[in-house]
């Protein structure tokens, strides 16, 4: 969480109207009238031991400020860790930090799993992987554990990853990991403005960022943070929140005091929230050397609902299938070369009705027509190098296969 020292007045004009901009698309929401088995059961597989191990790891290192020589252990282990997941492909989106005294840091890191229906419309959930301390201003030897700050999103994401990668779903998901939040919303910003550039149709963005504390006395309840703009993507968050845990009290707050990368979507076009805990109870030792396990994250089972919640709408959102992909295997295609360069052969089994072209920014690059063929040529002599998905309908089913073009 970025907390900014500013006069209360500036903060609630900047939220109200800065953070706003019109929409680059509009999407309708689903509207939930009944709990649905199969999300409720991929909610309830979320694992308190398992957020609890990603906030140890998290914790562990000294520190996780944008500017240390740990920043990239962090970011190495999470796009390690993305990897043994059933995401098609891990991406490091590097960044500048063009405005500040240092030049480098770590990267975001996006893990992408391509929808079969509609590859080019993302729902994209996300956490800020840095942490900050004012205990002092050596970035190397300043200990910023930062367990609520924002370990606990970091959890949330990668735990919802966990659960969501093995199935598949009509629109892609990125499970999304910032750096640099702490010194302006950073990567985030980055990352949006080249979203927006592109013109990459965004339905949804969905941001965890401190869930583990809970003042004493008190019942787990959810502060949803969004802009005017964004009252439609809330209110389906408010649905779904109301049909899923009726018990649970979610209303809307503001933060007088600070910020998160959930703005950074917003600001460029893109519907986002931003469910959060207590406000006005918030962690009281986020930034220093006492946001640890235990104390500043004094409720795991808060965090798990804020996860259960974050997974819920982004598999709902996306349109889950209803089944595995390991259960999709009978739809057998192979590319090769690949790597390519100039032409890349894709056989199928069961006849090429459709294929489309994406690159990771949800540009479709090519759509074709096949009317079963078993094999085809695709030319790649214009691709710019980087990754590709090739999304394959055929007789039996649809296929996403991950191309790489050099």
């Amino acid at each position: 969480m970025k907390k900014n020292i500013l006069l209360v007045v500036f903060l609630l004009v900047s939220l109200l109207t800065f953070a706003q901009a019109p929409h680059l698309y509009e999407h309708d929401y689903p509207v939930i009238t009944e709990v649905n088995p199969q999300i409720r059961a991929l909610m309830d597989s979320v694992s308190i031991d398992s957020i609890k191990g990603t906030i140890e790891h998290l914790s562990a290192y000294h520190t996780r400020r944008y500017d240390s020589r740990f920043i990239y252990e962090v970011q190495d282990w999470l796009y390690e860790h993305y990897g043994t997941m059933n995401v098609d492909t891990v991406i490091k989106h590097d960044f500048k930090l063009h405005d500040l005294s240092i030049t480098e840091t770590g990267d975001n890191i996006l893990a992408v799993q391509w929808g079969t229906k509609y590859p080019d419309e993302f729902v994209i959930c996300g956490a800020h992987y840095d942490s900050y301390s004012w205990d002092g201003y050596d970035p190397d030897t300043i200990r910023s554990p930062g367990a609520d700050d924002n370990a606990s999103g970091v959890a949330g994401i990668v735990e919802t990853a966990r659960i969501l990668s093995p199935y598949t779903f009509d629109r892609s998901i990125i499970y999304a990991n910032w750096c640099a939040e702490e010194c302006g919303l950073l990567g985030s910003a980055a990352y949006a403005a080249d979203c927006a550039e592109q013109g990459m149709d965004i339905v949804g963005y969905f941001n965890l960022d401190m869930t583990g504390y809970l003042e004493e006395g008190s019942d787990i309840h959810v502060h949803l943070m969004y802009t005017t703009q964004d009252s439609t993507i809330a209110n389906y968050v408010y649905n779904f929140s109301h049909i899923y845990f009726p018990e649970m009290p979610i209303r809307q707050a503001w933060l007088t005091w600070g910020d998160s990368d959930y703005s950074s979507f917003n600001r460029n076009g893109y519907p986002a929230v931003h469910p959060f805990e207590d406000v006005q109870a918030s962690s009281p030792f986020i930034h220093s050397r006492d946001d640890v396990l235990g104390l500043s994250v004094n409720n795991l089972d808060q965090c798990k609902r804020f996860t259960e919640l974050n997974l819920g709408l982004v598999a709902t959102l996306a349109g889950i299938n209803n089944y595995a992909v390991t259960e999709s295997e009978a739809t057998k295609v192979a590319l090769y070369p690949n790597p390519a360069k100039d032409a890349v052969n894709i056989l199928a089994e069961d006849g090429l009705q459709r294929i489309t072209v994406c690159n990771f920014l949800g540009q479709q690059i090519e759509a074709i027509d096949l009317n079963g063929a078993y094999h085809f040529v695709l030319n790649t002599s214009d691709y710019a190098t980087g990754i590709y998905m090739v999304n394959m309908t055929t007789d039996k089913g649809v296929a996403v296969k991950r191309l790489v073009v050099r």
